[in-house]
């Protein structure tokens, strides 16, 4: 049964043991906590809202019949992450091999061209505002369409998920170092696709 602590919800650790011990509540608990944070890791990666609903789906799907494998060195949240990315990225390579278009959203250019997206961020419905949107939007979607996954990972984590290098380091398996590389590299690439499309 999921219990109160002193200082509100039962921990996610608690709540792990919980699931362990048969209390699906608890599963349910561990949902809710996480769900939203899963959900907009992989709207950030995928750009379509239908898709990011799906993966979210299937990673609790995913953590619940695994979770008796979780040993609790890391994080509950950085263990869903690790899950939630790898079914991003299968989902991309998917696209890729189907063809398919990809959709991206309009903020993930935020950081790497602040200006611009405020410009046509705050509701603009002129036809200025419309025709700006547009190119952007469709030179934002060529540009991350073209960034290698891993560069891609380690950016939506850190600006929009707003995980610490170590957090990051966790659920991308690799050093503390590579992930500091991996986002230079990935703004510099992503601001020097947007200048050739010159919209920066």
């Amino acid at each position: 049964m999921v219990l109160l602590t002193e200082k509100g919800l039962e921990s996610d650790a608690g709540l792990v043991d919980e699931c362990r011990r048969g209390d699906s509540r608890a599963f349910d608990a561990l949902v809710n906590r996480h769900k939203d944070r899963v959900y907009n890791a992989a709207y950030r990666f995928l750009g379509h809202h239908e898709e990011a609903a799906d993966v979210c789906q299937e990673v609790f799907v995913r953590a619940y019949r695994a979770i008796e494998t979780f040993e609790g060195k890391a994080k509950i949240s950085t263990w869903l992450y690790s899950i939630t990315l790898n079914l991003c990225r299968n989902r991309v390579r998917d696209s890729k091999r189907k063809g398919r278009d990809k959709g991206v959203s309009l903020e993930m250019m935020q950081e790497s061209a602040p200006g611009r997206t405020e410009m046509v961020s705050g509701g603009g419905t002129t036809p200025s505002d419309k025709a700006i949107r547009g190119e952007l939007e469709a030179a934002l979607k060529s540009c991350l369409e073209a960034l290698p996954d891993h560069y891609r990972m380690a950016f939506v984590l850190r600006t929009y998920e707003d995980l610490a290098y170590d957090e990051i380091a966790e659920v991308m398996a690799c050093p503390t170092g590579t992930v500091k590389s991996r986002l230079n590299q990935a703004r510099r690439l992503l601001r020097d696709c947007l200048t050739d499309h010159e919209v920066l």
